[in-house]
Parts: structure tokens; sequence; C-alpha cells
């Protein structure tokens, strides 16, 4: 039926094309026109009353649409309906379609389709309209049915669930399918279910499962697949009950069978069989026309009565569009047919759903959870959905509270106070990445405070006590085993002791521990000048200084050149002479007489060449030693730390996951590590021996860094620093009970978070902040540009005092010779001479 809209101020008039496709109905087809034509009459007549209706009929589906059509009603088989709402949609029209079952139905918001479904046969229509609407979004599926589903109808079930429809963006879907044997004894059917789903794998099948079986089965099939393992959080089930009818529909019995993390809907028959229900093809076309006729005449007088309160210039600009009324008389025939339909409202089915997520972890009792109607069936407008099928898949935990526990522990977690003493923030990494599993998994949450220090658990043994409260406070982990929380939000580390209590996330975090060590000190530049030079080096040039004077003098002294040419042998006559000849020598001075002999002219010339040699070697080492000043020893490695066992002492936390390990090892020089710990008794009397370079300390490198910037906030010093060895990786990671169905999901989104950086992202922003000490957390000193100071030059004023003080003492003792000289001259009796 072809449907077009003209309105002016005054005048309406409606054309509408009605398409029935005699191929398709074949016998019926007189019999259906005529229907249709008589209730038009009786629609223009009775209905509407404030507009004209032009009505074209059409017997084939091949026709072109006028562009003065408004809408178009048809009935046709399913490629023919889909191919004329193609041309109907291009041009902005009403398309209303009556068709043949297994069909899907056009987009509701675009078009009305009412397939023809046989009573008793709409099964594989619903669970294609439920895939058509994307209510389940399966690429894969299990299927077990039992003789519920008639053999004709299990070729159209599979048809429905795997047939891929591009129109609708529906991909196909890849399908186990097992049927399950019910005409045999409860036992037998029993030993058939075990065995059956004994054999099924998710990792091979899917997650998805679709059970069509009879009422009294579902308890069953419940049972077992719990026993193994195939419920879960990531799984879907969905049973579809078929016996069922308006008085036999106790669904409400399963939901004891519901669990924590559950993810399972029910479908079911809600069909009610009496001589007062209405159907078939006839009923369907009258309905859906009453409707449109309604419809059409609300929308003209609306449109009417609007005009007439502007003027025309005003009206043509505020009229609505071809699609404002095709979207206008979809809502109106809808309406009607949701209000006032009659056809085949007898048939119906009825969705309820688990609503489990974390249920459990409710404490005031409001919200208890179980089954929730989400929805109906009917072959008139399909499926009706107040809620998800599967409202955790799509909404996670749906925004319930989920209680949880923590305590200070930076920097995973930080709990900051107001002035009141009230806690007014909680922050660390640990809530950072709360804050992102309550938003990617729809929950709120309740934070409680740990009581640290409170007696272990009556429930536990002293065995299991002793292992797991090295690590995890016993309030906690009472806490998390008794379900009064959903889970610790503390970083825990994991050890396969405390996994026979309870559970442990992915790891947030790997921490390495390494140790804490004075930092090297610049050593002593009072005998810089001395640094170019080793020991040995200097000894060897005394030598050689020493020795080379009483040489050149021999040599000097029995050359007979002077005595054959007379030359006179004064400045090098002595050894003294020669010795400070070769000493200002050295000093690149010379002398003030050269020898005359060859000999000796020889070997001053081998000694200066000496000089040369030495004094550039000097002074290029003492350029060295100024621009890099030279640093006690440090210790960086453990072996280091080793070597100076008998000057250094070292500890660690005591309790902690690295005693625990290095009590065990095997290998020597932990073994020894572990041996040679001392207690810590006052943690400041510790940090002042490790800044004298007496103690090292032991512990996680983050633990270490927080050490490290509040010493130098303190003393505005940069006195410690950590060692270049890193060992013993220690596994950081958030507690839950072990019996937990969300663990699958948590680590789920943890991986993400480290594989987008973010968890390391909130490891770096709570870390201390760099400061001018971070630079220098290697032992390295800075060189660059270094300006030569009075601690560089001190040793060379240390020189001149001692040759100064050295001088006068000399001069003092020259004093003393010449008085006790002059004294014992006086002393004697000179012969009188004249």
């Amino acid at each position: 039926m072809l449907l077009e809209l003209v309105l002016s101020s005054a005048f309406v008039c409606v054309i509408r094309a009605v398409i029935i496709d005699r191929e398709f109905l074949s016998n019926e087809y007189e019999v259906i026109k005529h229907a249709i034509e008589s209730y038009l009459v009786f629609a223009k007549r009775e209905i509407l009353k404030h507009g004209g209706v032009n009505v074209q009929y059409y017997s084939w589906t091949t026709i072109n649409i006028k562009k003065d059509v408004t809408a178009i009603f048809s009935i046709a088989s399913c490629p023919d309906t889909w191919r004329l709402f193609r041309q109907a949609r291009d041009a902005n029209l009403l398309h209303m379609a009556i068709s043949e079952s297994d069909c899907p139905r056009l987009p509701p918001d675009e078009a009305i389709t009412v397939p023809l479904i046989t009573r008793g046969e709409e099964l594989p229509q619903l669970l294609l309209d439920l895939r058509t609407r994307q209510t389940y979004n399966w690429n894969s599926a299990f299927i077990l049915y039992d003789d519920t589903l008639s053999r004709d109808q299990v070729t159209r079930v599979v048809k429905s669930i795997t047939a891929q429809y591009s129109n609708l963006r529906v991909n196909a879907a890849a399908i186990s399918f097992v049927k399950l044997e019910t005409r045999l004894p409860m036992d037998e059917i029993r030993r058939q279910v075990k065995e059956i789903l004994s054999s099924v794998s998710i990792k091979t099948v899917g997650g998805n499962f679709l059970a069509i079986i009879g009422y009294e089965l579902v308890e069953l099939l419940m049972e077992y697949a719990k026993m193994f393992g195939l419920v879960n959080t990531r799984t879907q089930w969905l049973y579809i009950i078929s016996n069922t009818h308006f008085r036999h529909k106790d669904i409400n019995r399963f939901r004891q069978l519901l669990s924590e993390g559950d993810n399972i809907a029910f479908l079911y028959n809600n069909t009610v069989n009496n001589d007062t229900c209405t159907g078939g093809i006839q009923c369907h076309c009258e309905e859906i026309l009453s409707g449109f006729t309604r419809a059409l005449d609300e929308a003209i007088l609306f449109e009417w009565e609007t005009s007439s309160q502007v003027s025309d210039e005003e009206w043509e600009a505020i009229r609505p569009s071809k699609l404002d009324r095709r979207n206008s008389l979809l809502q109106g025939i809808k309406t009607f047919l949701l209000q006032r339909g009659q056809c085949d409202n007898c048939t119906s089915w009825l969705m309820k759903t688990g609503d489990t997520w974390g249920r459990e972890y409710q404490q005031n009792g409001t919200d208890s959870g179980g089954l929730i109607s989400v929805g109906n069936w009917r072959p008139s407008d399909g499926p009706s959905m107040s809620d998800e099928l599967f409202p955790h898949i799509v909404h996670g935990f749906r925004k319930r509270n989920l209680p949880i526990v923590t305590f200070h522990n930076p920097p995973w977690q930080i709990i900051r106070s107001n002035e009141s003493g009230a806690v007014s923030e909680y922050a660390g990494v640990i809530f950072e990445l709360i804050k992102e599993l309550s938003k990617n998994l729809n929950f709120t949450y309740t934070v409680e405070l740990a009581k640290i220090g409170q007696e272990f658990s009556a429930n536990l043994t002293k065995n299991e006590a002793q292992v797991v409260t090295n690590f995890i406070p016993d309030s906690i982990l009472d806490m998390i085993r008794n379900k009064s929380v959903a889970f610790g939000a503390c970083a825990f580390t994991v050890t396969e002791e405390s996994k026979r209590l309870i559970n442990f996330t992915s790891p947030i975090s790997t921490q390495t521990y390494t140790f804490l060590v004075s930092r090297p000190r610049e050593l002593s530049r009072a005998l810089l000048f001395m640094s170019p030079f080793t020991g040995d080096t200097w000894l060897c040039l005394s030598a050689s200084i020493v020795s080379m004077g009483p040489i050149l003098y021999y040599i000097h002294k029995y050359s007979p050149v002077y005595e054959y040419k007379g030359l006179s042998k004064r400045g090098l006559s002595s050894v003294q002479n020669c010795i400070w000849y070769m000493y200002g020598a050295l000093l690149q001075q010379g002398g003030m007489h050269l020898p005359q002999a060859d000999s000796a002219r020889i070997i001053v010339g081998a000694w200066w060449l000496v000089v040369l040699v030495l004094a550039t070697t000097y002074c290029g080492n003492l350029v060295a030693f100024l621009t890099f000043p030279k640093i006690d020893i440090p210790i960086t490695t453990i072996d280091e730390l080793l070597a100076h066992s008998g000057t250094v002492t070292w500890s660690m936390p005591k309790g902690s996951y690295l005693e625990r390990t290095l009590k065990y090892t095997t290998e020597p020089r932990f073994r020894y590590l572990f041996d040679k710990k001392v207690e810590v008794g006052n943690f400041k009397n510790m940090i002042e021996d490790i800044e004298n370079g007496k103690h090292v300390h032991i512990d996680w490198k983050i633990k270490l860094q927080y050490i490290m910037k509040q010493q130098y906030l303190d003393s505005d010093r940069c006195d410690l620093a950590l060692g270049l060895d890193e060992f013993l990786n220690e596994q950081l990671a958030m507690v839950v009970s072990q019996d937990t169905p969300y663990l699958e999901i948590i680590n789920d989104e943890i991986k993400k978070l480290h594989q987008v950086g973010l968890i390391q992202k909130w490891l770096t922003d709570y870390l201390p902040k760099k400061d001018r000490c971070w630079k220098n957390n290697r032992h390295i000193v800075e060189v660059n540009n270094h300006t030569v100071n009075m601690d560089d030059m001190q040793g060379s004023f240390f020189v001149l005092f001692l040759g100064f003080l050295l001088s006068f003492f000399i001069t003092i003792g020259e004093k003393l010779w010449h008085k006790y000289v002059t004294k014992k001259k006086m002393k004697i009796i000179q012969p009188f001479t004249t």
C-alpha cells in the first residue's frame, strides 16, 4: 500500500500503495485483497476524519516507487520485502510489511515488520529477532537441545543462529550442535548430560551456551555445568524452555542455583491457549492499517492546527519534512499496537536473567540479587527489552557498591586525613588502579581501614598464621576469607605459602632489592701535587737526583780536560753543588756553571731529556687530577659489600620476603649475607651510621628512595646513595578470596593497564621527585667546568710553608754552628807573628 501526505493550510491528501504479492499469497490473494479494500473503506469513513486517502494497489513487487508516495504496505516474501524497504528508505517512506516467518525484521526505527508465524513454531523467529536486535552477540555457540525442539525446527534454528545479514551488521556464527536424548530413564539422562558436558572445553567451543531443553531438565543441566567449570564470569548461558505456559512457569525456583558471578538467562514460553486468541494474516492487516489511519489522522490534525496559527511563509519554514512525518507515523503505529494490539498476543515469551555480580558482598540486605525480568517477545512487535539479556556482560557490576579494605603504605596506598582526623583522600598506585577497575567494571566502593596488629582469626591453625602474617596483616586476611570485603586494596608480596589461604591478582609491580650506602666522599686534596706520581716513582726520582749529583761530580773532577787546557773547575767542584745543579735542572731552572768536559756534558744532556719527560708527564697528570677529583672507594655491588665485611655491617627488614629467601638459599654469598646481618635498633641511628660509612641497609629500591628523599629534606645534603646491584625480584599484587569468580576479569583489566603503561606512570608519579641528589645517585661526581679552588692548591702552600720552615731551622743551625766555631777559635792560642 502506497501513501503520500500532501499538506496545505486547508487540504490534506494521502497517497498510499498496497503491494500484495500474488505469488506469495497464492490462493489467499483475492481474499486478502478484498479484506484490505473493505477495511480501508471503513477506515476512511470512520477513522480518518481530517483528510483523504488515495490508494493504489499492486499485485507484484517489481515496481518503481513514485515520488509523491508517503508510505507503502506490503505482503511479500522476505527478499522482496527487503528490496522494497531499501527503495522506501532512500525516499524516506514509511514501510509497513507482513512477511514470511524466519525473516529478519526491518529496522524497528524505520519500519514495521510482522512475520507470519504458526503458533508453537515461533522459536526460530524468536532467536533470529534477538540476534538481529543485538540482544546477544555471539560469534560461536555450543547448542544443547532435547526433544522439545522438533526435527523440522532444528534446521530453522541453526539458520537463525548462523546466517549472516550484512544489512543488519550481523555476522555468521560457528556452532556446535548436540542433541540430548530424553526418552530414557533419569539415571541414563544424568549419565548422558555428564558425559556431554565433561567433554566440552571452553577454549574449543567458546563461552556461549544455548540450552533448548524442557523445564524438568534445567536444574540438572545447571548443576553439571557448574560441576565442570562451564559457568563463570566469561561464559553466557541461555536456557530456552518451550514446554511452559502462563500457568506453569515457576522460573524463580532456579534462583537458588545461581552463584556469584554467573551469567545465566532464561527465555521461557508464556503462551495462553484459549478460544479467545485471534491471529492470522487478515487480523494483522486490519490492525496495522487501523494503527496507521489513526496515527495519520492525529498527524493531520496536529499539522492543521499548527498551520492555522502561523502565516503561510512561517509554515513553509517550520513544516515537518518527509522524514519527520515518517517517524511521527511510525511512533503512532507502534503505540497503537503496544496498547491495543490483539493479533497473536496470546503467543508470548518472557525473559529473565540472573543479577548475581557482587550480590554476596551486600551486607545491608537491600540488594539480594537473583532473577530479574528483562523483556518479552511477541510475534507482532518482536522483542521488547527493559534491560540487557546478560546485564553483567554489558554493565559489569551494575553500580553495586563493593567493600574493600586497605591501610596506609606509600606509595601503594596513601591515606590522607584532614585537621579533624577524618580520612579526606585515598591515593597511591593501588587506588589509581581501583578507580580504573571501578570505571571499567562499573562498580562503586566503600573503603574500610584495616586494624593492623589484631590477633589472627581463630579458624586458622597456628602454622598457617605464621606463614601469612609475615606479609598480610591478620585482620585483612580474616576479612578476605570471610568475604566481608570484595578484595584487599593493598600491595602484598606474592608467595606460594600465602596462596594456600587466599588468592592474588596479576602482579601490579615487581620490586627489586638493593642497598643504601654512604655516598663516597671526595678525598683530601692537600697532597694533590703528589698524586701524578706514585710513591715508587717519587722514590726513584729522589734517588736519581741524589745519585746523579755524585756521578756528575766524579766525572767532572777526574776529567783531564781541565788540566791540559788549563781551565778552572769552579762551580761544580763539590758534590753538594752537583746535587743542587741536578735539582735545579729538574725544576727546569738550569745552573750558573756548565761543565767544560764533553763527558760531563753528555751526563747533563741525558739528565735534561729525563727532566723533559718527567716534567711533561707530571704537568699532564696534574691537570687531570685537578679536573677529576679523587673519591673514596665506593661499595656498589654485593661482592664489594662482602669484601668490606670487616669494616661495614648490614641489615635488612625483619620478617621480609628477602630475609625468608636468603635464609633458605644455597648460594654461598647470599647465605653469608644472611648470616652476618645485624638487627636494627633505632632507625635514626641507623641512618647516621650509613652516612658515616659504617653500615649498609638492604631493602626495596623504592623504599630506599623514600629514605634518601627524607634525608635530603632533613639535612639538605646528598650523603646517601644506592648500590648498583639489583637482585631478588619480588612481585606485588592485590588479594582476593580463593573462590572469587572475578579474578580472571580483574587480571584482564590489570593486563590492559600494564599494556598501555598506566601502572608504570602512576608508580612514577608517586615516587619521590627528582632533586639534585638524583643525578649523583650512581656515585657520579660532577666534573664539568671545574674551577681550581683553594682545596686544589693547598698542597702548594704546604710545600712553601715546609720550605720556609726548613730554611728557618737550617738558618738557626747555621747560626749556632757559626757561633760554635767562633767560640772554639777564641779558645785556641794563636802564635804571634810579626
